[in-house]
């Protein structure tokens, strides 16, 4: 199961770490936070390559936090989208 550790929260940056997951779904957000004209950077890092957790770090001059949780019910519509395809066929 992915847990998620705030490691900073600030006003207009946060850093998470996603533990028991992969680059995947920190790279999804990150993809939907560069489309925001209002984010200034988003990336994804390891504090290790092989036994690191990936950590989504985002900045932002407006409320961070909701833009990460705008970005996440973007990818979550991505997902219904793609899952309704799936279903018609």
């Amino acid at each position: 199961m992915m847990k998620l550790n705030i490691i900073e929260e600030e006003a207009k940056s946060m850093i998470i770490e996603f533990e028991g997951s992969d680059r995947a779904i920190p790279e999804l957000l990150k993809d939907k936070l560069m489309q925001n004209k209002d984010v200034e950077f988003a990336g994804v890092m390891k504090t290790h390559p092989e036994i690191g957790q990936p950590r989504l770090v985002v900045k932002s001059g407006k409320n961070t936090k909701s833009l990460i949780l705008k970005a996440l019910g973007e990818v979550e519509e991505d997902i219904k989208d793609l899952s309704s395809q799936i279903n018609k066929k």
